[in-house]
């Protein structure tokens, strides 16, 4: 899996300047406004306003989650 998330966050920072946060093997950092990409889980809700105003002004945002128990 780990090509398939190279080729999602390179396509997410499109040649940005900024640091790519995350928890995944670039910097493990909460959010911040001078990010490029955003990496986080499906499961919080910190920082909701922050985080789309980061997006509405450009900014990548990959978020992950599983789905580990679904009912049929």
């Amino acid at each position: 899996m780990a090509p398939v998330w190279k080729n999602a966050i390179d396509w997410l920072h499109n040649d940005r300047k900024g640091v790519i946060g995350s928890g995944i093997d670039c910097t493990k950092t909460q959010f911040r406004k001078d990010l490029s990409v955003y990496v986080c889980t499906a499961y919080t809700d910190e920082n909701v306003e922050e985080i789309q105003d980061f997006v509405a002004e450009g900014g990548g945002l990959l978020i992950g989650g599983h789905s580990w128990w679904c009912p049929l």
